[in-house]
């Protein structure tokens, strides 16, 4: 059952008149224009965020326990963890752009949650003006909220945002007795992965001696993962390509996006290298950021060939490319992309020869829009002779299937953060 009644308008505040600098508060506005104490917006981590606690002011119960901090309103409950941008509505899982957080013992999240979550899955209690941030709210009453402490602003490292311990704050005998959330079943229970097999059709990829060519043998190994992780019932599992043909480079991220939805979901590229040096070998793996060293920006530039759009236009393209990499800089993503590259490195090593080379990164375009987990696998060089010969065959290609998949059993015992505890660092 919704609640209705009073009416409540919430207007970010700007300091001052210019409408650039940062917001410092969330005033909280009645319908006759009586003003109730306001929110402290704070930008400890680059996005602005508010104390969860607040949500008390506009009709929601908060309480704390080992699961984490959930939020109460009628039949609606919201339940995040310290250190996830994952968060629990009800049995559905959903994703924030910036991840909740831990300072002291109150939990901050990202004011995304209340101007796109609540209207979206309230329509009937909250609607979302964005021209001056407002969002009405109809509450049959308002809960009497607690003081909020002083807003604070100290350097948060990753230890500090764990997932949260129960605290000695009160709480209602109601919220402290509900059972957990239900998990979904279904579909939309099951993980997905997106295997990108690189290049294709007239995108041939770097060629190796004898004609081998790496769009064959990267779809030959796709196809190979592919059937090694049908055999899990858990798992739904899905190819950008399947057959030699070309799928642009920019849709393939994007296309695994529109697949994963809202479920838990990785996307996996499978490419091979190449040098100028005939005689480099081994195995790396790249997760989405700036690139650090010449040969990352050699790789970037070599696997973004296909998005190149032109000389007249490759100055938009790198600002696009670099805009959008700044965008997806503070996500989450970021950190999990990186924990899943240092899983494939070490069960690559076993079965590849040739060296670990390590992981990478790299502002690369396949993987910028794959709102998710994303990783690209150089798994050997096709320009040395000896890793040409071993890449092209059936029973190596079998074996990298094999680690691959070992990887991404691996990678889901941890992920989404709360469901094992928080992130397992591998090194």
């Amino acid at each position: 059952m919704r609640t209705r009644g009073l009416v409540v308008v919430l207007i970010l505040a700007l300091p001052g008149v210019a409408v650039a600098q940062q917001p410092t508060r969330l005033a909280i506005v009645g319908p006759a224009g009586a003003a109730v104490q306001p929110l402290p917006v704070e930008f400890h981590r680059g996005y602005a965020a508010v104390q969860l606690i607040g949500f008390e002011r506009i009709g929601w119960t908060v309480t704390s326990s080992a699961r984490g901090e959930s939020a109460r309103i009628g039949g609606d409950t919201i339940l995040v963890r310290a250190g996830s941008p994952f968060f629990r509505w009800g049995a559905q899982l959903l994703q924030l752009t910036g991840e909740p957080y831990r300072i002291a013992d109150e939990v901050w999240v990202p004011v995304q949650l209340v101007s796109d979550f609540l209207p979206a899955h309230l329509p009937e209690v909250y609607t979302f003006r964005p021209d001056g941030f407002v969002l009405e709210t109809r509450v049959v009453a308002l809960s009497v909220p607690r003081p909020l402490p002083e807003a604070s602003r100290p350097a948060v490292s990753r230890a500090q945002a764990q997932p949260p311990r129960p605290t000695t704050r009160p709480s209602t005998a109601a919220a402290t007795s509900a059972p957990p959330a239900p998990a979904a079943t279904g579909p939309a229970s099951k993980r997905v992965v997106v295997i990108d097999p690189g290049h294709g059709g007239d995108d041939s990829g770097a060629r190796g001696p004898g004609g081998v060519r790496e769009k064959d043998v990267a779809l030959q190994i796709g196809l190979a993962l592919a059937r090694e992780l049908e055999k899990r019932p858990d798992l739904e599992v899905h190819l950008t390509r399947s057959e030699d043909r070309l799928v642009p480079l920019w849709e393939r991220g994007e296309r695994a996006t529109e697949i994963k939805g809202e479920r838990t979901g990785i996307f996996i590229s499978l490419h091979l290298n190449a040098g100028s040096a005939l005689d480099a070998r081994g195995f790396e793996t790249y997760f989405l950021s700036e690139a650090r060293t010449e040969h990352e920006r050699r790789v970037a530039a070599l696997e973004n060939e296909a998005f190149n759009l032109g000389p007249s236009e490759s100055g938009t393209r790198d600002q696009a490319l670099n805009g959008i990499l700044k965008e997806l800089s503070n996500l989450d993503h970021q950190h999990w992309s990186a924990e899943l590259a240092e899983m494939v490195q070490q069960d690559l090593a076993p079965i590849h020869p040739g060296p670990n080379r390590g992981v990478k990164q790299g502002p690369l375009a396949v993987i910028t829009n794959a709102l998710m987990p994303a990783v690209l696998v150089e798994i050997g060089f096709i320009s040395n002779a000896n890793e040409a010969r071993l890449l092209s065959t059936s029973d190596f290609q079998a074996a990298t299937a094999r680690a691959l998949a070992k990887s991404v059993d691996r990678f889901f015992e941890h992920y989404p953060p709360g469901s094992s505890g928080a992130p397992v660092s591998t090194r």
